[in-house]
């Protein structure tokens, strides 16, 4: 007998985006679409809205766990506003039959799963944090310890051996049980929250830093790499051994 998990989908969303294929689409899945680019005081057509229009995915995400906190449904998916993404790995990239097939037993068992199969980019080793020299460009990675200790109260001069690399998939889209959520007290949340809406960074260095945070916040090692087949069959139900059993063929950015 199949058991019924309540879940819900979260997401951040500019005015301009249509995000009407959440209810079209996954008609059993509950739904909360913050907007992220209200002016202060309007109101939002969802009843739902961040402080303010900083750091990327990470704001809707914590703002949810921040306002819901203790009250969750069994799964909790975090994805991006759009249905189409070069970074999702499903046929046509398709964000609707991604969430179609996790398998949320398995989400509520194991606590956490990154959404994204494929390994590139993130894995094995994206974020490396004292790379000698480093690489002008990646002004997250150098950024990567500073912030990781604040957020979780590790004293810097102890993450040298710690963080000697981090991995995971990319691109922040996961899911993560209600159980998951609640192992860490609500002042953790809050602290995150705090950290992204007060900081000066820029949106996309500190929105790249989260992105390689998230599946720590959640319980995951430092570098969390399962093999793409394993995903495949765990996250989604996918597990024939032929290439025509898994329908994620297309790759490359959109």
């Amino acid at each position: 007998m199949s058991t019924e998990y309540s879940k819900v989908v979260v997401l951040g969303k500019i005015q301009s985006e249509d995000t009407s294929w959440i209810q079209e689409a996954l008609p059993d899945w509950q739904s909360a679409i913050y907007y992220v680019d209200l002016e202060p005081g309007a109101t939002s057509p969802s009843g739902l809205k961040t402080n303010v229009n900083k750091g990327k995915e990470g704001n809707p995400y914590l703002k949810y766990i921040v306002d819901h906190y203790p009250n969750f449904p069994d799964v909790v998916a975090f994805i991006h506003a759009h249905r189409e993404a070069w970074h999702t790995d499903q046929n046509d990239h398709d964000g609707a039959r991604m969430l179609r097939d996790l398998q949320l037993g398995y989400v509520v068992r194991e606590g956490y799963a990154n959404m994204r199969c494929e390994s590139f980019p993130g894995c094995p080793n994206e974020v490396r944090p004292w790379r000698n020299p480093p690489i002008e460009d990646k002004l997250p990675e150098r950024l990567y310890p500073y912030v990781y200790s604040d957020l979780f109260q590790v004293p810097f001069y102890e993450l040298r051996d710690e963080l000697d690399s981090v991995g995971v998939a990319c691109c922040a889209q996961f899911a993560v049980s209600r159980e998951q959520i609640l192992k860490r007290p609500k002042s953790d949340y809050e602290r995150y929250l705090h950290y992204l809406e007060a900081t000066t960074f820029e949106d996309d260095v500190i929105g790249r830093v989260y992105e390689y945070m998230w599946h720590i916040m959640f319980g995951r090692e430092i570098t969390h790499c399962p093999a793409q087949k394993t995903c495949q069959c765990e996250v989604f139900g996918h597990c024939g051994s032929g290439s025509s059993s898994w329908p994620w063929s297309k790759q490359g950015k959109a």
